[in-house]
Order: C-alpha cells, then structure tokens, then sequence
C-alpha cells in the first residue's frame, strides 16, 4: 500500500488523472521475478484494483519491466474531464485515439502493454492522461525532448511558468499526501479527499 500511496497518491486524492509507475513485492532477491512472485502480485494488485473501484480510481496490470510488476492507475472521472478540452479530440485523432474515456485507456492500456512487453516504442501519447499538457506531449513527440524548454515532471513546450506553477502545485499535493499517510491517515482517507 505504501507503494500506491507514494507513486499515484495525487491520483488517489484526485490531483492527476492518471499514473504509470513500476512495483516490486519484497522481499524480492532474484533479478526476474519468479511465477509465484507473479501471481502473489497479481493477486494484490486485484484486490486493490477491486477495493479502489468503489472510490472511482481504476488499477491495471500493463506488464513487467526489470522486475517490477507495471501499473497504471487512474480517475476514470478525471480523464473524462480532459476530454472537455478544446485541443482534447484533435489530439486524440491526430494520435489515432478513441475519444470517449472507456476506449481511450483501453486503446492507451493496450499501447502500454505492448511496450512492456518489448513490442513497441514508448506510446509518449499516454502524456495527456497523466495530465501534461497537449502542447508539451506534441512538442515532445515531435523532437524527442530536444527543443524542452524547462524540464521538470515533464518536458515543456509551451507556457513555461504554467508548467512550473503546476510543478510546485504537484509536489506540494504529493508532500501532504505522502505526510498525511505517514502520520496514520488511511488509505480510505486519502481517497476521500477527492471528493471534498
């Protein structure tokens, strides 16, 4: 759980839409995880993905990478809310994406699985559901990071001091949460605060 709390809590509070990020289940001593290391996580990560769903956060299996088990977790509510914005459905077609939320992080969740399991590139697209902005998905999708003009969470293309606004926004959220979980606020807890 402290894994959760530390890699998605700002999606678990709902301050992001969406999370990507790797987990290993200790104690883990092997470089590759063994079949019984895999389901015992598979396994977990069912529990909670069933236990979160009643709090509308969404918990998928992509694949494994260097020994963690890759997961994405996201705000099904959130992603429809970025699909409200104006530069949301070119995007979407442009990057040859469903623009209705239940088909997009279908379409993104297949992407993300083919990539870990070593069948094609990184799907940079999947930077509009963790919340970057379009403009700086683009940018990055089109030079590779090379023409960034400030880097932080993510690589900026557009409105710099939007981007280090929301930058300090983010880190200051992840702050509270990770705080208010090491002082003994439960999970349920932090995934209300969504909703307040």
């Amino acid at each position: 759980m402290r894994c959760l709390v530390c890699q998605a809590g700002i999606v678990l509070a709902g301050c992001k839409p969406a999370a990507v990020f790797g987990f290993r289940m200790p104690p883990d001593d092997a470089p590759r995880p063994t079949s019984m290391c895999r389901l015992r996580v598979k396994t977990l990560i069912g529990t909670y993905a069933w236990h979160l769903r009643r709090f509308g956060v969404r918990v998928s299996l992509l694949g494994w990478r260097e020994g963690r088990a890759m997961l994405l977790v996201w705000r099904p509510r959130r992603i429809r809310r970025l699909l409200s914005d104006a530069g949301a459905l070119e995007f979407l077609a442009k990057n040859h994406l469903p623009s209705r939320s239940g088909a997009l992080m279908g379409e993104l969740r297949r992407r993300l699985r083919a990539y870990y399991n070593d069948r094609t590139p990184f799907p940079h697209e999947i930077g509009f559901v963790l919340g970057y902005p379009i403009e700086d998905v683009d940018g990055f999708m089109s030079d590779g990071g090379q023409g960034a003009r400030a880097c932080g969470r993510w690589k900026v293309y557009g409105d710099v001091d939007e981007a280090l606004r929301r930058f300090k926004e983010l880190e200051r959220e992840e702050l509270r949460i990770k705080r208010l979980y090491s002082e003994g606020t439960p999970l349920r807890g932090l995934l209300r605060m969504a909703t307040a």
